[in-house]
């Protein structure tokens, strides 16, 4: 079967449930199906979703779809590296990458696998973390499924993807709001310059707003940006969205035809991107 009639199943891992969107296949794929499997249990980390996705991955319905997997920003480390002059290999440039997460994570980042996404010529680079087992596991799932494993890609890329045309090129803050944790960023000619992660205690825009000050006087030495983009798509409120001297931009996900506004923030982690 050709690649552009086949099905498409996306599946987004967070810390407390799955989201699964089913596309049917054709010249104008549709959402044929969509689920949200919660997880309520007290163990922590991403092994009992594994559980949860062996049991989703028996769903026959989905024959030999391709299929994307989205890794929360909790399951994942990122750092942002500086341009290298020195020629490497690639093996060489991963054993930099694992050296500098060494430095910043110690132990915790020897059970982890590394990816490298280079910047243009001059410019830096970003690195990304997972655990090594999560992956093996991953794809050991699928190998006993009739699904077919394409990718596995942090939630990070795929909302910068989804929202990039509207970033421009000056420089800008970009936040991405989950329900649990926020990703805050400089982009500068259209390049990383910085990347933080934070887990969300209380609301998510007070914190948004605190990391936003803290950051900008670490990355810029208090030269401040002002332009934020805003990534949220699974809230709805909108009211709070403005912070002098902060110019904010709220980023949103195009409507889709099948879904509700309620679901459209259900399922926009599934969404973005698609």
């Amino acid at each position: 079967m050709l690649p552009l009639w086949r099905d498409k199943v996306r599946i987004v891992l967070c810390k407390d449930r799955l989201i699964v969107l089913h596309y049917q296949g054709g010249r104008r794929p549709r959402i044929h199906a969509r689920q949200v499997f919660s997880y309520a249990g007290q163990e922590s980390g991403w092994q009992p979703l594994l559980g949860l996705l062996e049991s989703v991955l028996k769903n026959k319905e989905w024959k030999a779809a391709d299929t994307q997997i989205v890794l929360s920003n909790y399951f994942v480390r990122f750092l942002v590296l500086p341009w290298n002059e020195a020629p490497l290999s690639a093996e060489e440039k991963i054993a930099l990458v694992q050296h500098r997460f060494d430095e910043v994570y110690g132990e915790a980042s020897s059970g982890w696998d590394f990816r490298l996404n280079e910047g243009t010529f001059g410019t830096p680079s970003i690195a990304c973390a997972i655990p090594q087992q999560l992956l093996a596991q991953l794809i050991a799932l699928f190998a006993t499924s009739p699904l077919r494993l394409k990718s596995v890609q942090p939630y990070l890329m795929t909302a910068f993807n989804a929202c990039r045309k509207e970033l421009g090129k000056d420089p800008s803050w970009f936040v991405l709001a989950e329900r649990d944790n926020i990703c805050v960023g400089l982009l500068q000619d259209g390049q990383w310059s910085s990347i933080r992660l934070r887990h969300v205690v209380s609301d998510w825009f007070e914190e948004t707003m605190l990391m936003l000050e803290r950051e900008s006087l670490l990355v810029t030495g208090g030269n401040k940006h002002n332009k934020v983009f805003v990534f949220a798509p699974e809230t709805t409120n909108v009211a709070t969205i403005k912070r002098e001297p902060w110019v904010i931009s709220r980023l949103m996900l195009s409507p889709l035809p099948e879904l509700s506004k309620l679901e459209m923030a259900n399922f926009a982690m599934a969404t973005a991107g698609m």
